[in-house]
């Protein structure tokens, strides 16, 4: 079982829409504390992190993190991986919002001489996406454009 504790607090004595205010605090486990609010777009403030950035950030660390693993059990040794992940908003069939879209971009450096072919590279890839149990956990389309 894994937790996360949230607390939000009304610190007004207004609680108009579009006015309260949307900061709130996500304490994790061993004492990693994040300020979050929702985005601009939503009454909230774009200087802290929001759900869906959140929803997009867990995605693109359980992918590394998988691929990391597939990598190192293949013998090939990764120096630096990196994402500049991206999500879209959409509105579904029943007109309500949610993150339809989840672009990954890593982009992988390996050492010299324990580097994968592109086949193998692309079969790390794949095999990423169907072992990351985050991807394996949303409705929303995940397409993964790697580079090496």
């Amino acid at each position: 079982m894994k937790n996360v504790k949230l607390t939000w607090q009304r610190n007004d004595t207004d609680f108009d829409y579009k006015s309260f205010d949307r900061t709130h605090l996500i304490d994790y486990p061993n004492g990693v504390r994040v300020l979050a609010c929702a985005s601009a777009d939503y009454f909230g403030d774009d200087r802290m992190v929001n759900p869906d950035q959140t929803l997009i950030g867990a995605l693109s660390s359980c992918f590394m993190l998988t691929f990391l693993a597939l990598a190192s059990l293949k013998g090939f040794k990764v120096d630096s991986y990196e994402d500049n992940a991206e999500g879209e908003l959409d509105k579904n069939e029943a007109g309500r919002l949610w993150v339809a879209r989840i672009t990954l971009r890593p982009e992988v450096v390996f050492t010299a001489g324990h580097e994968p072919d592109q086949e193998a590279f692309a079969e790390l890839f794949e095999r990423a996406h169907q072992g990351c149990f985050i991807a394996n956990s949303i409705k929303s389309d995940v397409t993964v454009s790697p580079r090496m």
